[in-house]
C-alpha cells in the first residue's frame, strides 16, 4: 500500500529520470509535437514521482517531462508517491504499455526485470498489466534474439511480427530465418523487407517438423539421451501454447538437428531388429552418403494398405511382397510393404489386364520359390553389406572421436594459456600494488582515471552530460566522452577532474544517515577562509623621546610660570 500526496508543482531542476525506466527511445518528432502542445495548453496530465536522494525520481511520465523541458517550463504538476523499487518499475511498465512509442524490446527488458524480483511470475504480470499471457510470452521471447536480429529490431529495420517469428526459433536457426526477411529484385539497389507472412511460410516449410508425422516414438528418451523425450521437450510448439498460439497444425518440433538424430537412431534400430527390410532411398544423394544395400525409389512398387472404402477387403499380398523402410527422403523412417516383381499380376495393372484377356496363353508361370542356396547367398550378401556399413559407421565414429579429442586438447591448451596469462597479470597487479607511490605522477593519475571511468561508465553519466552540454551533435557514449576528456587534459587539471568525477554525485543535500563527502572534501581540499569582519586595531604611535634641548626648554618654562 503506497502513500500519495495531492498534485503539486515541482521545479524541473528537482526532478530526474529513473535509470530503471523501461523506455529507452523517444521519438524526437513526437516529443516536439507534445512540447508545442504544452506551450499552448500546459501539461494537462501530471507526472508521477517519488522522493529520492537527489530530489524526485520519475515513476511515470518521462516523455512528458522531456517535452516540458523542450517547452522551457519552470515547473510542472506532479503527484508524489511513496513506493519501493519493484512498485516503481511496475508502475512504469504499466504506464508505458498503455501509451505509445515504447519499443517492444524495451518492454521485454522491463518485464524481465520484474520477473527477477521475488514474488513476480507471468500470472502476476498478466493480472497487473491487463495484457494476455500470450502477449507477455511474446514480449519475453524477444530477449532470445541473437544480437544481429535484436539490433535490426531495435533500429526498426524489421517489424515486431518478424522479430516475434524469429525469437521463437532456436538461436542456431535464427540467422537463416533472418536472411529470409529480405529480397532483392532485379530493379532494386538494396534488398527490401518482405511482409512477415513470407517469413512465416518459410519457417513452416523449412524449420517446423510435425511430431504427429514422426515415425519414432515421441516418448522414447533413449533415441537422443541428451535431449530426452519429445513430449517433455521445450523446443516444440506444444510446450508453450501461449507463445505459439498461431501454430494450428498440431505439435511442431523446432529443433531440426535433434529430430534428425532421433530419426537416424530409429532407422538403425529398425534395420538391426529386422535385417530383411529393404532399404529405400526416396531421393538422390551422394553415393558415399547412401546406406549400403539401399535402392532408389521406383525399383519396387509400394503396396497400398489404405483404401478409399475402409470396409473393403485389403489387396491380397503376392509372393513377391517384402517389408521395406525408407531411409532417406520423403516419408523417411516409414516402414511399408513393397512388391519386388515388376510384372506382378496382382499389383501391375498391365500384367493383370493381359492375364485377364489371355488367361491361358499369356499366363506367366509363378515365380519360382527361392532355393535354400539362393537364400543363403542373399543372406551372405546382406551380412557383407551390413558389415561394410558398420565398419563405415565405426570409421566415422572414430573420426568424430578423434576430432572431439583434438578439440578437447585445443581447449585444454587454450585454458592453460589463459590461466598462465591470468597468473602473469595477477603478478603484475601485485607488483603494481607493492610499488605504489606515495603520490601519483601525472601519467599515473591519467591511467588511474581511465581505469576508473571504464569500471562503470554509467556512474559518471552526469559528468559526461556536463562535458557534452554545449555539443548537441555529440553522439559519443559516456565512456567515450570521459576517456577523450582525460586524454586531452593538461597535467595540472587531472586532479581537479578526478574530484569532479567522485564529488558530482555528492552535491545534493545528503540524508541524515549518509556521509557528507562534500563537506569532508571542503576541509581536505579547500578549507574555508576566516571571515574578515572585525576592524583592524590601529597601531599606537611610538612615544617620542625628549632630547636634552627640549628638556632645558621645559625647565625654563616652568620657572617663568613660577615667577
Amino acid at each position: 500500500m503506497q502513500n500519495s500526496s495531492a498534485f503539486q508543482f515541482l521545479a524541473l531542476d528537482t526532478i530526474h529520470e529513473s535509470t530503471a525506466n523501461p523506455r529507452r527511445t523517444f521519438e524526437e518528432t513526437k516529443l516536439h509535437e507534445l512540447a508545442e502542445s504544452i506551450r499552448q495548453h500546459g501539461l494537462i496530465q501530471p507526472i508521477t514521482v517519488r522522493p529520492g536522494a537527489e530530489g524526485f525520481e520519475i515513476v511515470a511520465g518521462a516523455r512528458r517531462f522531456r517535452a516540458a523541458q523542450l517547452a522551457e517550463l519552470f515547473a510542472i504538476p506532479a503527484r508524489i508517491v511513496e513506493i519501493d523499487d519493484a512498485q516503481a518499475l511496475e508502475w512504469a511498465l504499466v504506464e508505458n504499455a498503455m501509451r505509445v512509442d515504447v519499443h517492444p524490446y524495451e518492454e521485454a527488458e522491463g518485464l524481465q526485470r520484474l520477473l527477477d524480483i521475488p514474488g513476480y511470475d507471468v500470472a502476476t504480470l498478466v493480472e497487473k498489466s491487463g495484457k494476455s499471457a500470450s502477449h507477455i510470452y511474446a514480449r519475453l521471447s524477444l530477449l532470445q534474439l541473437i544480437p544481429e536480429v535484436a539490433e535490426a529490431f531495435t533500429q526498426e529495420r524489421i517489424t515486431a511480427s518478424h522479430a516475434n517469428l524469429i525469437a521463437r526459433l532456436p538461436q542456431e536457426s535464427q540467422a537463416a530465418a533472418f536472411e529470409q526477411c529480405w529480397r532483392k529484385d532485379w530493379k532494386d539497389d538494396e534488398a527490401h523487407l518482405l511482409p512477415a507472412k513470407f517469413l512465416s511460410a518459410w519457417i513452416q516449410s523449412n524449420l517446423y517438423l510435425s511430431l504427429a508425422d514422426a515415425p519414432f516414438d515421441r516418448e522414447d528418451q533413449t533415441l537422443n539421451p541428451a535431449a530426452g523425450a519429445c513430449v517433455t521437450c521445450p523446443r516444440r510448439s506444444g510446450y508453450n501454447t501461449s507463445l505459439f498460439s498461431d501454430v494450428t497444425d498440431g505439435d511442431q518440433c523446432l529443433s531440426g538437428p535433434c529430430y534428425q538424430i532421433k530419426l537416424t537412431a530409429h532407422i538403425d534400430r529398425e534395420i538391426a531388429a529386422r535385417p530383411e527390410l529393404i532399404q529405400i532411398e526416396n531421393g538422390w544423394r551422394n553415393a558415399r552418403e547412401q546406406r549400403p544395400g539401399a535402392v532408389q525409389r521406383g525399383h519396387f512398387r509400394e503396396i497400398e494398405t489404405i483404401v478409399e472404402n475402409p470396409d473393403a477387403e485389403p489387396a491380397a499380398p503376392c509372393a513377391a511382397a517384402k517389408p521395406a523402410i525408407i531411409v532417406y527422403g520423403k516419408r523417411v523412417g516409414t516402414t511399408l510393404t513393397v512388391c519386388t516383381d515388376n510384372d506382378c499380376p496382382v499389383h501391375d495393372p498391365r500384367a493383370a489386364e493381359e492375364q485377364a484377356a489371355n488367361p491361358a496363353p499369356t499366363m506367366e508361370p509363378a515365380p519360382e520359390a527361392e532355393t535354400e542356396e539362393e537364400a543363403e547367398e542373399r543372406q551372405r550378401n546382406y551380412e557383407q553389406q551390413r558389415k561394410e556399413y558398420e565398419q563405415e559407421q565405426e570409421r566415422r565414429a572414430e573420426e568424430r572421436k578423434q576430432q572431439f579429442e583434438r578439440e578437447q586438447k585445443e581447449q585444454e591448451a587454450e585454458r592453460a594459456r589463459r590461466e598462465k596469462l591470468h597468473n602473469a597479470r595477477l603478478s603484475t597487479f601485485d607488483r603494481i600494488l607493492d610499488k605504489a607511490p606515495a603520490m601519483f605522477s601525472a601519467a599515473q593519475l591519467r591511467v588511474f582515471l581511465r581505469a576508473l571511468v571504464t569500471i562503470d561508465p554509467y556512474a559518471f553519466d552526469d559528468v559526461a552530460e556536463h562535458l557534452a552540454a554545449n555539443d548537441e551533435n555529440n553522439l559519443q557514449t559516456s565512456e567515450e566522452i570521459l576517456l577523450s576528456t582525460i586524454d586531452g587534459l593538461p597535467d595540472d587539471k587531472l586532479t581537479g577532474f578526478a574530484l569532479r568525477l567522485v564529488l558530482t554525485g555528492h552535491t545534493p543535500i545528503p540524508r541524515e544517515s549518509e556521509i557528507d563527502f562534500l563537506t569532508e572534501a571542503e576541509v581536505a581540499f579547500a578549507p574555508p577562509q576566516p571571515k574578515n569582519t572585525a576592524a583592524k586595531k590601529a597601531k599606537a604611535p611610538a612615544p617620542i623621546k625628549a632630547t636634552k634641548k627640549t628638556a632645558a626648554k621645559k625647565a625654563t618654562a616652568k620657572k617663568d610660570v613660577a615667577a
